[in-house]
């Protein structure tokens, strides 16, 4: 019975559970010690361990399922070897620390103690087990390409060439920033991965970026916009003519924003199989912007017709000491790729409703180069009637002023 017992108490204490009691605390782990300074050299330990204020958790917060999903070891060598110990960590690489290399030790955001307080931060230890660190990294930010948005927590890799089996990993901060390195000097291939599901590989639908970096006595700055790419080609996704002379068709997938548009990319037949003039060929979003431009314009100029009231005085002046607004948040150097096109038809060649036509279009470029040709019938709508069957109702004749009445003769 005795022995039934103390097995009974050994597994209860193998595993976090929840606290017994005391004050409730809403913060999350801080922590105290780590056996490793960062910037040390000439380490010469089995593992790294971080020590916490309290006991944390063996299950991180998020899509991940263990500990070792939340820190990074570069260069990588598979997935390192993360221990719990209540409150206390190790972690270390699957194969050991090697001697005369430079190692970053990277703790992402997730960490939680047992009444689910999580680690919002990112935490960062660099050191060497030689004498020295190599002198370089790649520096830059990640965007989230289509939403034109600094990628939080993205996950990097520099691959070396030619020696592929080092890869250096590291990742985004809450700016989107990140710090690639310590590195020799080299070419490496750079890759982003907005990581849906932190397991630290490209799966379906998952956005990512890659470039050839050389780091030749330089530290360069890269900037990687990362956006779902696919290998199979772009394919009409629909033809809308908007007017008699204006044409919007869209794809199921972005084109290469650096293929300059022409009319000769595009055919457009009649059912006669004559051919439509083409005079003009832009992107949607060109096209979007100057229709909203000229919409501006038009309420300014209506509004300089009107006399304005003067301002009201304001109180709310702000002082040199007050509050400022937040700075917008950065932005990728490039505008999204666009999946819609617009086509502007000659005068001449204006289509007319209930007519079948054939458009054609060949060397456009899905964002991998893809390219093949594309044809697709489609007919322009006919115009829906006016609804002149409703009637005006009739006046409220229990709201008609009675004639005045007559005077007596």
């Amino acid at each position: 019975m005795r022995r039934l017992i103390a097995l009974v108490l050994v597994a209860g204490c193998a595993s976090a559970s929840a606290p017994p009691g005391g004050a409730e605390r809403h913060t999350p782990p801080e922590i105290v010690a780590v056996s490793v300074d960062s910037g040390q050299t000439n380490v010469n330990v089995k593992a790294v361990e971080f020590r916490f204020d309290e006991v944390v958790s063996d299950r991180p917060t998020g899509s991940g399922t263990g500990l070792d999903q939340i820190f990074l070891v570069s260069p990588r060598v598979g997935s390192p070897e993360v221990s719990w110990h209540r409150s206390r960590i190790t972690v270390r690489p699957r194969k050991g620390f090697r001697p005369n290399t430079a190692y970053r030790i990277t703790m992402l955001p997730g960490l939680v103690d047992l009444r689910g307080n999580a680690r919002k931060d990112t935490h960062t230890l660099i050191f060497s087990t030689g004498a020295t660190f190599p002198p370089y990294s790649v520096l830059g930010r990640v965007f989230d390409w289509a939403a034109q948005r600094p990628a939080v927590g993205a996950y990097l890799e520099a691959v070396s060439h030619p020696d592929t089996t080092i890869v250096y990993v590291t990742a985004t901060d809450s700016l989107g920033q990140y710090d690639l390195g310590p590195l020799p000097q080299g070419t490496y291939l750079v890759r982003a991965l907005i990581d849906q599901n932190s397991n630290h590989t490209l799966d379906r639908n998952e956005k990512w970026d890659t470039l050839t970096v050389p780091v030749v006595n330089v530290t360069p700055t890269v900037e990687l916009d990362a956006i779902e790419r696919d290998t199979t080609p772009a394919f009409f996704e629909g033809i809308l003519p908007l007017d008699s002379v204006t044409l919007r068709v869209t794809f199921d997938k972005p084109l290469d924003p650096l293929v300059t548009l022409q009319p000769s990319f595009f055919r457009l037949q009649r059912a006669d199989s004559s051919a439509v003039e083409i005079t003009k060929v832009q992107w949607q979003a060109a096209y979007d912007q100057a229709r909203q431009a000229q919409v501006t314009d038009s309420l300014r100029r209506a509004d300089t017709t009107k006399a304005k009231a003067p301002a009201a005085p304001t109180s709310d002046v702000p002082t040199p000491g007050g509050p400022r607004a937040a700075p917008p948040p950065p932005k990728p150097k490039s505008p999204p790729p666009d999946r819609g096109i617009i086509l502007t038809l000659a005068p001449a060649s204006a289509m007319h409703p209930t007519q079948h036509y054939n458009l054609s279009a060949h060397g456009l470029r899905n964002l991998l180069g893809k390219t093949r040709d594309l044809t697709r019938p489609f007919t322009v709508a006919k115009p829906e009637p006016k609804d002149t069957t409703t009637k005006r109702p009739p006046a409220d004749s229990a709201k008609r002023v009675p004639p005045p009445a007559r005077p007596p003769r």
